[in-house]
């Protein structure tokens, strides 16, 4: 059984971190892809109604995946509405996840009961990487900063401490299926 890795990045910072876990995972990769382009504008529009979002049905064939890592970025405390609507799409072909997201402060409580309720099961983990964290000391925790930062692949490697220490099962697994 393999591992998939399931992201939805706007800014293209989630979507570097995807590519990254790929390689150092030697994982599978599937985005979530929207029918219609999206802005800020349309993101707030997201929050505030709680709208889902149309995206377009991935194709998947989910019997041969027994671990999935979700990827994407935080909206206002929630997570981004396209991975909602990938999850109620697919709900029902879902196995064991885990969430990581590349976010500008982090610190979201709910993460863990928002995504159990969209899914029906607890995550195995969940894991916050934090922009902020990339910041020199005038720019942190300063939204402007936080939201408009291009993360670089230099910046990935300072996380990646904290990605191993979370993914030790699913390295374990993928060594065991080579």
């Amino acid at each position: 059984m393999k591992t998939l890795i399931v992201y939805y990045s706007f800014s293209g910072n989630n979507r570097l971190l995807a590519q990254h876990l790929q390689k150092k995972l030697s994982t599978d990769l599937q985005e979530i892809a929207e029918q219609k382009s999206r802005n800020g504008f349309s993101i707030l529009l997201d929050v505030l109604f709680r709208r889902t979002p149309k995206i377009l049905e991935p194709a998947i064939t989910w019997p041969q995946y027994s671990q999935l890592i979700f990827l994407a970025p935080i909206w206002a405390g929630r997570i981004a509405s396209p991975l909602k609507a990938f999850i109620r799409l697919t709900k029902q072909h879902l196995p064991q996840y885990s969430f990581i997201t590349l976010c500008g402060t982090g610190h979201n409580k709910n993460l863990r009961k928002e995504l159990t309720q969209l899914t029906g099961k607890e995550p195995e983990f969940i894991l916050e990487l934090m922009v902020n964290d990339l910041l020199p000391p005038e720019k942190k925790n300063k939204i402007k900063y936080t939201s408009g930062y291009k993360v670089q692949p230099a910046d990935l490697e300072y996380f990646d401490t904290s990605l191993d220490k979370h993914l030790p099962a699913s390295q374990q697994l993928l060594r065991h299926e080579r």
